[in-house]
């Protein structure tokens, strides 16, 4: 080391080995790709939260996980806290997650283990196709690849997709309906990439890392809209 000169080390890039878990246990994969995503988010002492209902397995183990770190529960939509879940109007299904700006609420039934997920907000209910856990993990990787401190975005077309994901890994679950239907997820060490398909309005490629180090990369693959990797 040269004298007077500290050294500053170099952050560990979260690796995809969860993506083994997805298919048997995604509520593992979930706690092991929040855990190594957020690993330089510290814990803070929180206050120990509670529902006024029983909760399925998969939800009271993404509260367990985000306990301490808030930016886990979302920055662009989110998953209640314990506290707020409650019921919906005149339904048996409380209400455990929202879109940033009211255009959906997201419903289960308290009851089932790993409960299918209804969004409320449209002119017909909408069913995900996913339950709880897959949904859960989808949730989290929308949140890594669109609010990350480092991301990219563009509108692309299906072709310029194929071509730009075909170094990452897909991650092995149906796509998700929000916010495009449909909603894919790819990822590699340190990267994650969401692609909404907005119909007419094209697909919205959106990249999030939390390591400049594994977005810069792609700089030159695309003609980025939004890049500060």
């Amino acid at each position: 080391m040269i004298e007077g000169r500290s050294v500053v080390p170099t952050p560990t890039v979260p690796g995809i080995d969860w993506l083994d878990d997805v298919a048997q246990d995604p509520t593992r994969a979930l706690r092991s790709f929040l855990t190594a995503w957020y690993a330089d988010v510290p814990v803070r002492p929180a206050t120990p939260w509670h529902a006024a209902m029983k909760l399925p397995a998969p939800l009271l183990a993404f509260h367990d996980i985000a306990a301490g770190r808030e930016e886990i529960l979302g920055q662009q939509d989110f998953i209640e806290p314990l506290d707020e879940i409650d019921y919906a109007e005149d339904e048996p299904l409380v209400v455990f997650a929202a879109e940033n700006q009211g255009v959906w609420v997201a419903l289960i039934d308290p009851t089932d283990d790993d409960p299918v997920v209804w969004y409320d907000g449209g002119p017909e209910r909408l069913r995900e196709r996913e339950r709880l856990s897959g949904f859960l993990l989808q949730f989290a990787l929308n949140e890594a690849a669109s609010t990350s401190p480092f991301t990219g975005f563009a509108a692309v077309t299906t072709e310029v997709l194929d071509r730009f994901v075909k170094d990452l890994v897909p991650v092995p679950l149906q796509p998700m309906r929000v916010p495009g239907d449909p909603t894919r997820h790819w990822v590699a060490p340190g990267l994650v990439a969401m692609a909404a398909d907005h119909g007419e309005r094209g697909i919205w490629l959106s990249v999030g890392s939390r390591q400049s180090s594994a977005l810069r990369p792609l700089r030159s693959r695309l003609e980025w809209e939004q890049f500060n990797g």
